[in-house]
């Protein structure tokens, strides 16, 4: 067999015994956050969106438990169970930031970057993964470099709910 054929083949046989791909679709879109969601499991999710930020040469600063600090709170304060899970991934970019920020200085406040991966108790099955837009603002150097850190952000999301 020639050296092309077995790739595809190798290629082909994967394709096979992986579970199929849920279609993600874009659940919200306001100029202040974007969400996305997919059916699958959480830990499959989380385990993507994780690899989709590390594929990009970054590294994921902390991690925000915000479900498991909801539940925690929850009975104190008579709150509802909202989040099967709940978490926020929190990384920045040494390239993408630097630009940002030489197109303006002020604009480090926009930086982390934050990634949210949830599953709600109402919607078991259903994982959303969202994140806060940035805003598209200053001079034409600035608008680019964060229309740039947009789309980096962006990709990673799509990235993560590709399989």
């Amino acid at each position: 067999m020639s050296m092309i054929r077995l790739p595809l083949l190798s290629t082909l046989a994967l394709l096979l015994i992986l579970p199929a791909t849920h279609a993600q679709e874009m659940v919200l879109e306001t100029d202040d956050r974007r969400i996305y969601a997919t059916e699958g499991e959480y830990a499959f999710y989380r385990e993507m969106l994780e690899s989709a930020i590390t594929d990009e040469g970054l590294v994921i600063n902390a991690v925000g438990n915000i479900g498991t600090m909801l539940e925690r709170t929850g009975a104190d304060l008579g709150g509802q169970t909202l989040y099967l899970h709940g978490e926020s991934l929190e990384f920045c970019s040494a390239v993408y930031s630097r630009r940002m920020m030489e197109a303006d200085p002020h604009s480090i406040v926009f930086c982390p970057y934050v990634i949210a991966v949830y599953e709600l108790a109402a919607e078991p099955g259903t994982i959303y993964i969202g994140y806060q837009r940035v805003p598209i603002v200053g001079d034409e150097a600035s608008r680019k470099a964060l229309q740039d850190v947009e789309d980096l952000i962006d990709r990673i999301t799509n990235n993560a709910m590709a399989f």
